[in-house]
């Protein structure tokens, strides 16, 4: 949601003496001086899911399951822009933005980002966890992570695979 910030001066230097000017006696002693915009909604989540399995349940879910009007989208470029509506006639616009990448446990993932600049405070964690529940609705829990290769151990007779720090000799009298 975007909200905004109201700034209220007491006294405010005006430019050509650099002197205070102050409110008149009798008179409401605070001036709004500039109303800031602030950051818009943003949360992200992983997916322990193939891009190719999560990209067409995305789809799905904000256009079926929320009702969201689809206004761009890009599978190479990771990204889908939406619309929905808000109170009264207005309507807010968002984005989801996907690209692969492996979860902790080294499986295949999604990494996701919801934007929105409108709305509830909720809607992009809201978004995710639908996505999720639908994503796991369709394809079951992740698959397994894929098991540890271990490695051998160094062989100590190996000088060149010896990463141990060097002894210096042993101290001499003069």
């Amino acid at each position: 949601m975007l909200g905004t910030l109201v700034v209220s001066v007491l006294a405010i230097p005006t430019l050509e003496t650099g002197a205070r000017a102050e409110p008149p006696r009798g008179s409401s002693s605070t001036i709004t001086a500039a109303v800031v915009p602030l950051a818009l909604i943003e949360n992200r989540r992983v997916l322990s899911y193939p891009l190719d399995q999560v990209w067409p349940t995305a789809i799905r879910y904000l256009r079926i399951d929320r009702g969201f009007e689809i206004t761009d989208r890009d599978q190479d470029a990771g990204y889908i822009l939406f619309q929905f509506p808000l109170e009264g006639q207005r309507i807010g616009s968002g984005s989801l933005e996907m690209f692969a990448t492996d979860d902790a446990a080294g499986r295949a993932s999604v990494s996701m980002s919801v934007n929105t600049g409108a709305g509830p405070v909720h809607l992009p964690n809201s978004i995710l966890d639908g996505i999720s529940a639908k994503v796991r609705a369709e394809r079951g829990q992740p698959l397994p992570p894929p098991p540890r290769q271990e490695e051998p151990p160094p062989d100590q007779d190996d000088p060149e695979d010896d990463h141990s720090v060097p002894l210096l000799p042993p101290a001499q009298q003069p």
